[in-house]
């Protein structure tokens, strides 16, 4: 008997956005880019990650704004996740800036998460999974990472000479404008910036028609699956 050319494996597909923070035109309700991952969510079911600096630049600490983590932490298709606390350091080169933990030892980088943290305590949200600001950073930090955080998303090239121990780590990375899909083990992994002048993969129109079209040709060739990390983890 001749098996049904319908049947189509199933695919976990994970979306991550990096940066959001309480600042029009970064995550806000009435953001363009917020009303296009409503419209996601809407069409095909699209879930989302949500990596947050816990205040981002010194100038927005979320204990501050707890109605706008309340806005996205309502929302049944978002994890919140941890991405540093102030997502700087100031004094490395111009390159380096948003790498706040490139060059911490392991008390820096414990006191450093444990603000975050704390940040993260006082509006009622403890998550549960980390993500590095700018890739780069000691094995110190990655050891805090690892002491506080059930997951971390980490860069395959950038994170190579890390040390990671029993952890639950994900790599693989796939831009949201990208055209090559890299898929690991029946997943792939999206990752992508809210907003930034020096990110390619923000959610502009045209990287939004592009993703868009992206999931429907997947959907041709795959049960599509919209899950977080923390549901895989």
């Amino acid at each position: 008997m001749k098996k049904s050319t319908d049947s189509k494996k199933n695919l976990n597909v994970v979306i991550a956005i990096d940066d959001l923070h309480p600042e029009k035109g970064w995550g806000v309700e009435g953001d363009e880019s917020v009303d296009k991952l409503i419209s996601l969510n809407e069409e095909f079911g699209c879930k989302f990650v949500l990596f947050i600096p816990s205040n981002y630049h010194r100038n927005f600490p979320i204990s501050e704004h707890k109605d706008w983590i309340d806005f996205w932490s309502r929302k049944e298709w978002v994890e919140l996740a941890a991405h540093g606390h102030f997502h700087d350091r100031p004094f490395c080169s111009l390159d380096l800036t948003e790498c706040e933990f490139i060059d911490l030892n392991y008390k820096e980088a414990h006191d450093r998460i444990k603000s975050c943290l704390n940040e993260w305590d006082k509006v009622c949200v403890r998550p549960e999974g980390w993500r590095m600001c700018g890739w780069e950073a000691t094995q110190a930090s990655f050891d805090v990472v690892q002491e506080n955080f059930k997951y971390i998303a980490a860069h395959e090239r950038s994170n190579s000479h890390i040390f990671f121990r029993n952890h639950k780590v994900f790599f693989n990375n796939t831009d949201i404008h990208g055209t090559n899909l890299r898929i690991t083990k029946d997943c792939v992994y999206f990752q992508s910036h809210i907003n930034g002048e020096t990110n390619k993969n923000t959610w502009s129109d045209e990287n939004y028609l592009a993703f868009k079209n992206a999931l429907k040709f997947m959907s041709q060739k795959k049960n599509l699956n919209f899950v977080t990390y923390n549901e895989i983890a």
